[in-house]
């Protein structure tokens, strides 16, 4: 039974809750039965498991704004992450989320591709901390977390990304030399942009796709490789 968040004296807990949450989960369920008709029932159990942990974990650590409702986030995070796979099979890939911050889109994307090794790389111990509870909570075997900054990785994780993703963080030119370090010859970075695409204007060899969805407004996926 889905929940959300309410404020009683300081006590915070998950309680039930109706319409707007069961519209919010439903707008989700829609897009997850039309992307995995076959597996959309046992996908949506795992992310209802996912947004409570995330929940829990938010109480100790701010992984997202803690004005965020929990019943906000299957548009605004789950939704937002997962739009961008109609366009990329992420199956028996190696991804990167770079600055996962709450882990979005990396979590999303393990969940949805178990094939896949998901590496969640934010600089914040805390935020990694809570991240490698939640995915122990949902057995997630395939996504793995590193603490580091991206120009102090080492260099062993060189050509070692298929993808590099990132939702939130502004790609400056020194980023984005080091992003391609990171990347197999033939890898790619996926940026998710809304109508700000200042960032992606160094970049020559890119494509831009329009995943803008009614719930959450104007939202680009932004493909670039080297060379």
């Amino acid at each position: 039974m889905y929940k959300k968040r309410v404020e009683t004296d300081e006590v915070f807990e998950f309680v039930d809750h109706s319409k707007d949450s069961v519209e919010e989960k439903k707008e989700f369920e829609n897009f997850l039965t039309e992307l995995r008709p076959d597996a959309a029932k046992d996908l949506l159990q795992k992310f209802e498991d996912y947004q409570y942990a995330l929940w829990e974990e938010n109480q100790k650590v701010n992984l997202v704004s803690r004005k965020t409702l929990a019943q906000d986030y299957w548009i605004n995070h789950f939704l937002d992450s997962i739009l961008g796979t109609k366009h990329i099979d992420f199956s028996g890939k190696r991804v990167l989320d770079f600055g996962t911050g709450g882990g979005f889109p990396g979590i999303p994307l393990a969940l949805l591709f178990p094939s896949s090794e998901i590496y969640l790389l934010d600089s914040k111990h805390k935020k990694i901390k809570a991240l490698k509870v939640i995915t122990e909570k949902l057995d997630l075997n395939n996504c793995f977390t590193l603490v580091s900054r991206i120009e102090e990785l080492a260099p062993h994780w060189f050509d070692s990304f298929d993808y590099i993703v990132s939702r939130s963080v502004k790609i400056t030119p020194e980023y984005a030399s080091i992003l391609f370090k990171l990347l197999k010859p033939e890898g790619k970075l996926v940026l998710y942009k809304s109508k700000i695409l200042d960032d992606t204007e160094q970049f020559e060899n890119k494509k831009i796709i329009d995943i803008s969805h009614p719930k959450i407004g104007e939202r680009k996926l932004v493909i670039i490789w080297e060379k």
